[in-house]
């Protein structure tokens, strides 16, 4: 088994192709926004470096959002004209819940934090838990502040809950009050971050590796799907479609 993953949600696009076994094979372009010109160029030197051929992929991955609109839809299209060609199923990956296999061992809230303007994000919180994500904070749009208000909430009642599991004799209550912070929104909104942890910079940031583990597990769950049925996930309109609509 082989998934070829594509990461194109962010400025840098990535590609990464995983085995049964969860090893890792990845390229990513230093370029910034240039999806189109490189990505599957990419893919061609990364099989190639590897020997192995675009017919020995047993599914296509893409993250599907949220994201760069453009780069997202790059993403998804090429995931699905891949697919169509080799004859293999689509895996659908959530860009935000990708972020958990950026730092697998950590475990406080991961909360991946993207830039959509105007003082608002895309983001959510995640925390490993027995080897499995959690979502303790949905992955959507979000004000700054309404974002950063929901995960100290998450925070206290997680901090309650290891309270009340230390008052047991025995029990082992798993590290509260940690948190790490990525993504691009932690860079254009800085002021709100002073003081908070962020993840180093070599995992920060989106990344294919990451979408094709979590591509992975999700095909072993049985998400994979046809071509036709991978859609991306915005999160939000587009602002033209906004303004075509106000002024309908």
């Amino acid at each position: 088994m082989y998934i070829l993953a594509l990461e194109t949600t962010g400025a840098h696009a990535s590609v990464a192709i995983i085995n049964e076994e969860g090893k890792i094979l990845e390229k990513r372009s230093e370029g910034v926004l240039n999806h189109l010109q490189y990505l599957m160029p990419m893919v061609k030197d990364l099989l190639k470096e590897n020997q192995l051929q675009l017919s020995d992929m047993t599914a296509i991955a893409a993250s599907k959002g949220p994201g760069s609109f453009t780069g997202i839809r790059i993403g998804v299209s090429s995931a699905r004209a891949l697919a169509q060609i080799l004859k293999v199923e689509t895996i659908g990956v959530p860009t935000l819940k990708a972020f958990a296999y950026n730092m697998p061992d950590y475990d406080g809230l991961i909360c991946p934090v993207f830039d959509a303007r105007r003082n608002q994000v895309y983001a959510g919180a995640y925390r490993w838990e027995d080897g499995q994500i959690h979502e303790l904070v949905k992955g959507a749009p979000y004000l700054i502040d309404e974002f950063l208000k929901k995960v100290r909430a998450v925070e206290d009642a997680l901090q309650q809950t290891q309270d009340l599991q230390e008052d047991i004799p025995g029990s082992i209550g798993k590290a509260a009050g940690m948190r790490l912070f990525f993504g691009d929104g932690t860079k254009a909104y800085k002021d709100w971050f002073r003081g908070e942890e962020l993840a180093p910079e070599e995992v920060r940031l989106q990344s294919a590796a990451s979408v094709a583990k979590l591509a992975r597990d999700m095909a072993e769950a049985g998400a994979a799907q046809s071509y036709e049925d991978l859609k991306p996930d915005y999160m939000r309109k587009a602002e033209a479609e906004r303004k075509l609509e106000q002024h309908e």
